[in-house]
């Protein structure tokens, strides 16, 4: 778990942007970090994905697991980037803030949070030293995360290895389809579609997997039936209005 001192700075952040929320233009844009913060949600349903297309253990919560996938798998992917695409994400959780049931698959928000911070920071500290400061780490919180990164970092490394598409390989297993809403258009001439397909792309599937945008309720899943990623366009919308400048 996090700190009390990291816990009360996160909770404050948190707070700020569901203030600035409220300013939010009636016409949906999308900025910035809710673009990053999705980066790190399609690098999250990818681990779904990774993990039940290659029938890897499920020794632990699959949620936990998949989260630290994606923080690792952005921080291979786009390590000039992982700094903001991990902070969008960890900042979208507190501003949700929500706390989970005993018998829950999922974690709190704010543990969540912590925990992506916590390994990306450990994972390079120098490099994300930032963090430390923007997340309200201590000297023991910090040299904690340093102790865990490397070891969840060097062992996601070997798996995804493991299933790494050559360079030389034409990718034909990963689409893209969605909706015929204002929010597709929006996503396939952003920064996060050239984003998600090179994480997909960065995978040898043994079949097609499609990631869709799609009008509905709730968030983002993976459906192993149709080896299908889908994020519903309700779930960017909340996004927006928490991240959005």
């Amino acid at each position: 778990m996090i700190s009390d001192n990291a816990r009360r700075v996160l909770t404050a952040l948190a707070v700020s942007f569901c203030a600035s929320s409220a300013n939010a233009q009636d016409e949906l844009t999308l900025s910035t970090r809710t673009l990053d913060a999705l980066v790190h949600v399609v690098a999250h349903e990818i681990g779904h994905a990774v993990l039940r297309e290659f029938d890897l253990p499920v020794l632990g919560p699959e949620e936990a697991i998949a989260d630290d996938f994606a923080t690792v798998y952005v921080q291979l992917m786009f390590p000039d980037r992982a700094e903001a695409i991990v902070s969008a994400r960890a900042d979208q959780d507190l501003a949700d803030n929500e706390e989970t049931e005993p018998f829950s698959e999922y974690i709190d928000d704010d543990w969540r949070a912590g925990r992506s911070v916590c390994v990306l920071y450990g994972l390079d500290p120098e490099r994300y030293a930032g963090l430390r400061d923007r997340y309200g780490m201590t000297d023991d919180d910090a040299s904690n995360c340093e102790d865990l990164a490397p070891e969840v970092g060097r062992s996601w490394r070997r798996i995804i290895a493991n299933y790494r598409m050559p360079e030389s390989v034409r990718v034909t297993e990963a689409y893209f389809a969605g909706d015929d809403i204002p929010l597709t258009t929006l996503i396939v001439s952003s920064q996060l579609s050239e984003d998600a397909g090179a994480m997909l792309r960065a995978i040898d599937w043994h079949s097609q997997i499609t990631l869709a945008v799609e009008a509905c309720e709730g968030s983002g899943g993976w459906s192993r039936n149709g080896r299908r990623i889908t994020i519903c366009d309700t779930y960017v919308e909340r996004f927006e209005r928490q991240l959005g400048q």
